[in-house]
């Protein structure tokens, strides 16, 4: 587990450094950030079971999002924290959408997902695919997950990327917002691409 979390971060830290000098026109914390998903676009299905391909959001602000239902933690204070965010943004929040990448197919199934991200009352989609689809995701933005065997009643939890990828109109990674982050901070800089 430590193995992957140092090649995850070290892997992060070299795609960063990449970006250093891109766009220096731009904020410093706008930066672009392509070089975490180079192809801008990826399919996989949404929790109506609709293909949802990320080409076909260009003019709408994303925050994505890897994670779990079952998760105990970083999930469900990610989720509320956007909630945070959303009501912060008022009527621009129509603007907004959340992505919320699945990395546990097997046990997070379309209406699961539904009904999840509903409770946050943000405009969530949750997607999930094939184990190959959702990998290919995962690699192309830079993240991780790990299955890790328990004892609970679960079996097992998923120690996954706990950023969330704030990508503007145009598709392109922007910012990486990471856990400490303040719903105000982060709804102010959504506003600025919007």
């Amino acid at each position: 587990m430590m193995r992957v979390k140092t090649i995850f971060v070290m892997a992060l830290a070299g795609l960063l450094l990449t970006c250093a000098g891109c766009d220096q026109k731009k904020d410093n914390d706008l930066k672009l950030l392509s070089a975490l998903n180079p192809s801008r676009d990826f399919i996989l299905l949404d929790q109506e079971g609709r293909v949802f391909r990320l080409s076909e959001h260009r003019g709408e602000v994303l925050l994505l999002f890897f994670g779990y239902l079952t998760c105990p933690d970083v999930c469900p204070t990610t989720l509320s924290k956007l909630a945070r965010v959303y009501t912060l943004l008022g009527t621009k929040r129509q603007k907004v959408k959340t992505l919320f990448v699945s990395v546990d197919p097997k046990r997070d199934t379309p209406a699961k997902m539904k009904e999840y991200l509903d409770y946050f009352d943000i405009k969530a989609l949750g997607l999930s695919g094939s184990q190959p689809q959702i990998d290919q995701v995962v690699k192309a933005y830079g993240a991780y997950y790990e299955q890790v065997n328990t004892t609970s009643s679960l079996g097992y939890l998923i120690n996954h990327t706990d950023y969330v990828y704030l990508i503007d109109s145009q598709g392109q990674v922007r910012h990486l917002f990471h856990p400490q982050d303040k719903a105000q901070d982060m709804a102010a800089l959504i506003e600025r691409l919007l």
